[in-house]
């Protein structure tokens, strides 16, 4: 910065903020005035230092920055009215600077001294209305170049909104088109056995070669295997409808299990496997009948796969803080740590010479539908239990952390 001649009495008259100024009046101002030079980049205010002159622009350009970091300032904006003040807002207030004022181009500017503006603001009324006006007229135009800056940012905000929007929707097909694939991949391999085996029996039938016994033993064949591929579209079925309505009713927990064990011990028979029911709870549940039967039935199938001659199958209910547990639990060859951090996972199988991977992924979502929780314990070679809890009729519900309380069997 350089001090340089003031400029005349005359030439001060013809600037917007002494230009209601009587003479008389300007004539004091005109003495208080000091003429500087402000060379490119050379700061004319330093953010939160105390205000200790204001400045009236005569020449050139001065940018406007906030400090976001140590060594980053980011700019609010630019100053190039002629005859404009600044830098007044400190001394009025008499607070720290909150923004630096720095010569974007070499700049003129007239300084008064903070005593000197105080004196001028008491004693000239007219100059205390045009700092007024000088005011009112630089919070406007922060005010439009504010609103014009969010505007924009709206904008910009929106059109990135779009463009996720758009990214998702791409995302969602590409996964819905990689779930159809797998799917198919699914039908096609696991439906092709069932499908060869009642093809090649059909083949027999038509033979007309065989005995009655025979052809009732074909037939009989060809009626599992259909039982199978139905029970395979079913779980499809399932899969690809999860998100239909829930049609929850009050039951007796008691009387609906007995029902469901009715239906299920069929199956546990005709292999010669023990099925024991052990339904202690009496309490009404909300639930899907014939969605809920999907759980058990599932679980019961997995089971009959990991059971031989002496195996057992048990289902178990009782009463815990948030309602019901049904622990549905076999002594069959176990799980492995990795089948069980994988089970509910869609179109995850092991061990098995048929399935789709969904049964278990159906379990999941129809117990997360009916707000219950669903959990593993297994060990190979001992067995598996499958524990649900499911809220109850009159039950305080705890978070579902809280659900599961370990009860030994």
């Amino acid at each position: 910065m350089k001090l340089l001649k003031t400029p005349s009495f005359e030439a001060l008259k013809k600037w917007k903020i002494f230009e209601h100024i009587p003479d008389s009046e300007l004539k004091e101002i005109h003495k208080k005035l000091e003429f500087r030079h402000y060379h490119h980049e050379e700061s004319i205010i330093y953010e939160e230092t105390l205000g200790d002159h204001i400045f009236i622009l005569a020449t050139g350009k001065v940018r406007i920055e906030k400090k976001i970091s140590e060594s980053t300032a980011e700019v609010l904006g630019f100053y190039d009215e002629v005859g404009g003040l600044f830098g007044e807002m400190a001394l009025l207030e008499n607070k720290p600077r909150s923004a630096s004022m720095v010569a974007d181009t070499a700049c003129d500017v007239l300084a008064v001294s903070k005593e000197d503006f105080i004196d001028l603001v008491q004693s000239v009324p007219l100059f205390t209305l045009a700092v007024a006006r000088n005011i009112s007229q630089f919070l406007r135009e922060t005010d439009e170049r504010l609103i014009s800056k969010l505007k924009k940012e709206n904008d910009e905000l929106r059109h990135m909104n779009y463009l996720l929007q758009e990214t998702q929707e791409e995302l969602i097909g590409k996964e819905r088109l990689s779930l159809i694939g797998r799917m198919a991949s699914t039908i096609l391999h696991d439906m092709k056995n069932p499908m060869s085996t009642i093809g090649g029996y059909a083949q027999l039938i038509k033979m007309k070669k065989h005995s009655g016994e025979q052809l009732a033993k074909y037939a009989d064949i060809i009626a599992k295997q259909v039982i199978q591929f139905t029970s395979m579209t079913q779980d499809l079925l399932s899969f690809a409808q999860g998100g239909e309505q829930m049609r929850l009713k009050s039951v007796q927990m008691a009387g609906y299990l007995q029902e469901c064990c009715d239906s299920l011990v069929l199956k546990f028979d005709d292999r010669e496997i023990t099925f024991i029911r052990d339904l202690t709870f009496e309490g009404e549940v909300r639930i899907d009948n014939g969605r809920f039967f999907r759980v058990l039935e599932n679980i019961a199938t997995n089971a009959l796969d990991a059971l031989d001659e002496n195996g057992h199958f048990t289902v178990h209910s009782l009463e815990v803080e948030t309602g019901v547990r049904i622990i549905l639990e076999d002594n069959g060859i176990g799980m492995s740590n990795e089948v069980k951090e994988n089970a509910f996972k869609e179109f995850y199988t092991h061990g098995k010479r048929k399935g789709t991977g969904l049964g278990l992924a159906i379990v999941k979502r129809i117990v997360d539908e009916h707000d219950g929780i669903i959990s593993i314990e297994s060990e190979e070679g001992v067995g598996t239990k499958f524990i649900i809890d499911l809220p109850a009729v009159g039950y305080n519900l705890l978070p579902k952390s809280k659900h599961q309380i370990p009860i030994p069997f």
